[in-house]
């Protein structure tokens, strides 16, 4: 018993496991996919069912038929049979003579239209009196089919075998005035009826299958005509992303399907325009910020272009009062050119900086692009008494767009400027870590509150006061860093200053 539970809880759990393997399966496909096993599978079990229920009502219909004949037939007999009992009896007829020749008549009359076995009359204790075969006569019937109706008072219908074959025993008490005159036993072969049913089988089969086949047929057309668009509506959907506007769902007809075809195609117009606007509003958000950054850095911007006029101005009233000493000439006109040169050269990256860039990947050296923004921010450095650091080295070089990540270095080293009003340190470090560049760019200012920590990189969320900043330099930063596959992080502790590191691909 043991081994049987252990087993039967065995089958149990296959069972389970390869019913939830294919619920898995199942869940997985497409709705084309479900859409075709659903309907093939309801068609399929309706026309089994049609089928079962076509089958069961025609074998009861035989089956009633063949009975209703039988008891018929057996109703008709029984009361000559007990005519000719009772001659017998009284000896106007010879004994068994008039009955034979009565029950063979009916036999051969019936045998092929009610497959007949066999008719024959049986006494009290089951001997044959009369029979369809006269090789049956004073035969003794022991069987309990027999038995059962020879104490039957009522009329009994028997389903037995008959060489092989299935069949009815019908048996009819043959009676008057409550006295019993002996048993008429009529067995009928079901072989016709089982014939009649294999044919009635073929033929629910042949048109199961023929339905089967326009079921599927129509299957496939409406899955043509109802589920390929959806499926091809979804598609697109999942092809579509903020990079992939462009595409469109083809739409054929005028129904609900074709209804959504087009919203969903006006949908991403609508999408892409705004994408479009979006952009052009970035683009002019991150070019009000550049040259919000360079008014930021004005003073030191004109601090660096005033020591070379100053010094232009010199020479040329230098030159004014001695204009015939050729050697002082060379002298100061070389000043004057150097002087023109560097005015040039700062103009030249402040044209540089404000220029709308296409965005466009390049391989960057990280400790050039930092040494470059750090020319913005000197004059403002040595102002606020703040010791810049770069340990970046040369080696280290990102993908990236130089006017962007100008940008970002601009706005992370103001916001660090604006954090140590009291002087301090700006230390750029940079490695590799894990196929990424890593540049922290790290103060030792006031630090940021642990509040304002999640809302650093918000839109126009600042700390400064409304005349310092507009809360969109970090906030533009994140949205560069992130628009090239990178991160930008920060790590801040009130009163201990903040780090903010920069995760870019490596070019």
């Amino acid at each position: 018993m043991p081994f049987l539970k252990h087993a039967v809880w065995a089958v149990i759990q296959g069972y389970d496991s390869n019913m939830k393997n294919f619920l898995v399966n199942y869940a997985r496909l497409s709705l084309k996919y479900k859409f075709v096993i659903f309907t093939t599978t309801a068609v399929m079990l309706l026309m089994l069912i049609i089928g079962y229920i076509g089958i069961t009502t025609e074998k009861d219909i035989l089956y009633k038929n063949i009975e209703m004949q039988g008891r018929l037939l057996g109703e008709t007999l029984a009361i000559p049979i007990v005519n000719d009992l009772i001659y017998e009896k009284l000896g106007l007829v010879e004994e068994g003579g008039l009955l034979d020749d009565y029950i063979m008549e009916v036999f051969n009359k019936h045998k092929h239209d009610l497959s007949l076995l066999s008719i024959m009359v049986l006494d009290k204790n089951g001997s044959v009196i009369s029979s369809n075969d006269l090789t049956q006569y004073g035969k003794m019937y022991k069987d309990p089919i027999t038995k059962k109706i020879l104490y039957s008072n009522t009329p009994l219908i028997q389903p037995f075998f008959y060489q092989g074959q299935s069949a009815l025993d019908f048996g009819f008490p043959l009676t008057i005035d409550e006295k019993r005159w002996g048993t008429l036993k009529i067995d009928i072969s079901l072989v016709k009826v089982k014939h009649a049913i294999l044919l009635m089988v073929g033929k629910v089969v042949v048109f199961t299958l023929l339905l089967l086949f326009i079921g599927i047929s129509l299957i496939f057309f409406l899955n043509k005509g109802f589920i390929n668009p959806i499926v091809q509506l979804a598609n697109t959907m999942e092809k579509t992303d903020m990079d992939r506007l462009d595409i469109k769902v083809e739409v054929k007809g005028h129904d609900e399907i074709a209804l959504l075809g087009k919203r969903f195609n006006n949908m991403i117009e609508r999408i892409r325009r705004a994408n479009e606007e979006l952009r052009n509003t970035h683009e002019k958000m991150a070019q009000s910020e550049k040259l919000a950054s360079i008014g930021m850095l004005a003073s030191g911007i004109a601090h660096e272009i005033n020591n070379p006029l100053g010094a232009l101005f010199n020479s040329y009233y230098i030159l004014e009062q001695n204009s015939t000493n050729l050697t002082l000439r060379k002298k100061h006109l070389r000043f004057m050119r150097e002087g023109l040169e560097r005015i040039a050269n700062i103009i030249n990256k402040l044209l540089w900086t404000v220029k709308k860039g296409g965005h466009k990947p390049l391989s960057l050296k990280v400790r050039d692009a930092v040494n470059n923004a750090y020319s913005f921010v000197e004059y403002k450095l040595r102002e606020g008494k703040i010791q810049f650091i770069n340990e970046i080295n040369d080696e280290l070089s990102v993908l990236i767009d130089p006017h962007d990540f100008q940008q970002v270095l601009l706005n992370i080293f103001i916001n660090a400027i604006h954090a140590m009003p009291d002087g301090g340190s700006l230390i750029i470090k940079g490695y590799k870590a894990d196929s990424m560049a890593k540049i922290e760019v790290i103060d030792t200012g006031i630090g940021i509150a642990e509040e304002n920590i999640r809302k650093i990189f918000d839109p126009f969320f600042t700390a400064k006061p409304p005349s310092e900043g507009t809360g969109l330099g970090l906030w533009l930063s994140y949205e560069i860093i992130r628009n090239y596959n990178g991160e930008i992080t920060v790590e801040s502790e009130p009163g201990k200053g903040s780090r903010f590191i920069l995760c870019l691909p490596l070019s």
